[in-house]
């Protein structure tokens, strides 16, 4: 079970995720393992205040105030954290003695969101008489590479963490987004990657289901702040849910269904507000067809010399690549905003270029790649789509975006076509 920031919100609704954890614990299955990421909004507020050290001004008290609030709503004791405030108090005067926040740091600073989770969370099933230990992710041997703020697991954990999570006394409750790399040197997941912790942490122990318990029905076939007409997707396939991930959408992580459907072990996204609700679930294969609408922005559009496109694919996939484009003088790359861009355009020694800045919109469904009338009557609406097997990417300017999405989102099949 992994629950997500907005899951966590709050007093009451930490109350209930723990009824979830509990009716689960009653029903007679296995303990279930939590995950959990830090409540909703203090990763920013870490975020803020590692930048804010940096200047020479950090000022904890607004996260300890909402810490504090937390452990008033759930009638725990006040100094359940003290411990940890003192050890955030010492990464941020090192901060401030430097003078600059660098990667690292930043890692062990945000670190104290999803630690402290974690123990509210333990001490709250605790209290409603449920066994619980706080885990950090790291005591299971869960291992990355060195790449701070998005870095990612090393293979061969899996029989460490299975051993670890074995001797944990009743339900683990462990932190999403963190772990260690080789040296021992604190990293993070990058942001949502509780959910890739979830699904590492699934795979290694062979669940029985996986569940990513939010503050939403489910997957939908578009954000309803944006699409109010949005529809909840009873199913979807994996390749499905990871063009979704990989192309915007923000309710998985985009590497966290990996794990889980190589170990097959089935995914669940579930609404925490109704718990009994089916929710979405992801299976091998769906009917073909257009399913869902999303989008990214921060885009950047690398022009890239012909001779250098090999060595070009390798380097921008540390930023992330979504799509190429080639024709005899030139290769385009669609690639996503990240701090490393430079670097890589440097290591390409002024054969690469950004270009222009852009937003992708994407139609994603299985075999919609090779509908013709489709990509006629996307074609139509917008401009000329790169087309994929599963999915048919658009590149518009920012402004002209939810006119694109609400076009695309005309295109899918109704609610009762869908049933059909």
């Amino acid at each position: 079970m992994k629950f997500g920031g907005a899951a966590l919100a709050d007093g009451r609704a930490i109350r209930a995720v723990c009824g979830i954890v509990t009716e689960e614990l009653e029903s007679g299955a296995a303990p279930p393992l939590v995950v959990v990421s830090a409540h909703a909004g203090v990763t920013d507020q870490l975020e803020a205040l590692g930048l804010a050290a940096a200047r020479g001004r950090p000022d904890p008290g607004p996260v300890r105030v909402r810490h504090r609030s937390l452990l008033t709503q759930l009638g725990l004791s006040s100094d359940l954290l003290d411990r940890y405030w003192r050890a955030l108090d010492a990464s941020l005067a090192q901060v401030a003695q430097r003078g600059a926040l660098v990667p690292a740091e930043l890692d062990r600073i945000l670190s104290f969101g999803e630690r402290l989770s974690a123990r509210v969370v333990a001490r709250a099933l605790a209290d409603r008489g449920v066994e619980a230990t706080p885990v950090d992710a790291w005591d299971l041997g869960l291992v990355t590479d060195s790449r701070h703020g998005g870095a990612r697991p090393l293979d061969g954990c899996a029989n460490t963490i299975a051993k670890a999570l074995a001797a944990v006394p009743g339900v683990p409750v462990v932190t999403g987004f963190l772990a260690k790399d080789a040296g021992g040197q604190l990293t993070t997941l990058g942001r949502n990657g509780s959910d890739l912790t979830a699904a590492i942490l699934a795979e290694a122990v062979g669940a029985r289901e996986l569940v990513y318990w939010k503050a939403v029905a489910g997957i939908l076939t578009a954000d309803p702040l944006v699409v109010p007409e949005a529809r909840l997707l009873p199913e979807l396939s994996f390749d499905e849910a990871s063009a979704l991930a990989t192309l915007g959408a923000r309710v998985l992580h985009p590497d966290a269904i990996a794990p889980a459907r190589r170990a097959g072990v089935p995914v669940r996204v579930a609404c925490v507000t109704n718990p009994g609700a089916p929710g979405t679930l992801l299976v091998e294969h769906t009917p073909p067809g257009p399913k869902a609408v999303t989008w990214t922005a921060d885009l950047r559009v690398v022009r890239v010399a012909p001779a250098r496109e090999r060595e070009a694919a390798r380097l921008l996939s540390g930023p992330g690549w979504l799509t190429r484009r080639r024709t005899a003088a030139q290769v385009e790359f669609l690639v996503r905003t990240d701090d490393r861009l430079q670097a890589v355009l440097e290591a390409l020694a002024g054969e690469a270029s950004i270009v222009r800045d852009v937003t992708a919109v994407a139609l994603v469904g299985a075999g919609v790649g090779s509908d013709a009338d489709l990509i006629a009557a996307a074609t139509d609406r917008l401009t000329a789509p790169d087309v994929q097997d599963d999915r048919l990417l658009f590149l518009i300017e920012a402004d002209d975006l939810p006119r694109a999405v609400s076009a695309l989102h005309g295109l899918l099949p109704t609610a009762a076509t869908a049933r059909n």
